[in-house]
């Protein structure tokens, strides 16, 4: 990341704009945090942040847990630069989740496994595979925590419904387009997503847990909901011999 960049400036404003598309945002993830400490009965030892971008939600896990190994996974190389840049002590991760060969790069196992605004992106039939995928990464006992919109049945979602005629996100990166030093890292993303697309999927709750049961997880628990917006926790059976 070239020297001349606000990294600051550009992590303080995408949380902004993610805060406009997820309410209470903040909140949500302390509800979870607190959740994986109690299922845990301790600090959690290893973390998964799964289209965690800049680093800011990772940034936020170590704050509470300093002694955590946060691994953040993104696809999009400008972002996981700035989590390069802000945070150098966590590993990163560039990899699609729409294939499921994002598993072996992420390695594992992990205590807890964490999808904030992250599986919109993906299309039904890949949400159920990714289920299962996600299970594989957690120890016995880890927990998997998502949170996304979830609304009353299945559907596909215009990406402009949700934002009231504002789009805080395509700001970001109007705003960014005018930033020279990042050029290099403009291209590489440009080639990166070249065949990706948010598909705006969005699913009920009971759909979120019936799939991930399929997929092998346990003790659904819906942890925060504000509006649509909802926090869900599943469980990775224990191993009993």
């Amino acid at each position: 990341m070239p020297a001349c960049v606000d990294v600051a400036r550009w992590r303080r404003d995408w949380e902004a704009a993610m805060r406009h598309y997820q309410p209470g945002r903040d909140e949500m993830l302390a509800t979870g945090l607190a959740a994986v400490e109690e299922a845990h009965g301790r600090t959690p030892e290893r973390v998964l942040d799964i289209g965690g971008g800049p680093g800011t939600t990772a940034e936020a896990m170590l704050r509470r847990w300093p002694g955590a190994h946060v691994t953040v996974l993104d696809v999009d190389p400008v972002l996981l630069a700035l989590t390069d840049t802000a945070l150098p002590h966590v590993r990163t991760v560039r990899v699609d989740i729409a294939t499921e060969r994002w598993r072996a790069p992420a390695g594992g196992p992990y205590d807890v496994l964490l999808a904030m605004m992250t599986l919109h992106y993906l299309p039904g039939d890949r949400v159920r595979a990714w289920y299962a995928e996600a299970r594989q990464l957690l120890r016995p006992g880890g927990l998997l925590l998502v949170a996304d919109a979830m609304r009353d049945a299945p559907s596909v979602v215009p990406a402009q419904a949700a934002t009231g005629g504002t789009d805080p996100w395509a700001e970001w990166w109007t705003r960014l387009a005018g930033e020279p030093a990042m050029a290099s890292l403009r291209r590489a993303r440009a080639a990166a997503l070249a065949s990706s697309t948010c598909v705006e999927f969005v699913a009920p709750i009971g759909w979120h847990r019936d799939t991930a049961r399929r997929g092998g997880l346990c003790d659904a628990r819906v942890l925060h909901q504000r509006a649509d917006h909802v926090l869900m926790a599943f469980r990775r059976p224990e191993e009993h011999r």
